[in-house]
């Protein structure tokens, strides 16, 4: 992930949804960070659309709490931190 991730992310997106028979589901499918729960959600959820329902799979995981950012400063002190503890 970088800064501009978001931005592409989007562009694929976008291109994704001119299909109308097609869902991504899980962390590859979608590109982005989801635990094993919210990857099978996200398959469920795909299968339940497949038979008729109309559930946004994108949706899944977008709470903040289970997302860590950082800025290169706090990133730069945090590794500091872990290499002073391993000496």
């Amino acid at each position: 992930y970088d800064r501009d991730y978001t931005g592409h992310l989007q562009v694929i997106r976008n291109f994704i949804e001119t299909f109308d028979n097609l869902q991504t589901v899980g962390r590859n499918g979608m590109h982005r960070y989801n635990n094993q729960d919210h990857s099978m959600l996200t398959a469920i959820l795909a299968a339940k659309n497949i038979l008729g329902e109309r559930h946004d799979i994108w949706d899944v995981n977008t709470e903040r709490s289970y997302h860590e950012e950082f800025t290169q400063e706090e990133w730069q002190q945090r590794q500091q931190r872990l290499l002073k503890s391993e000496v």
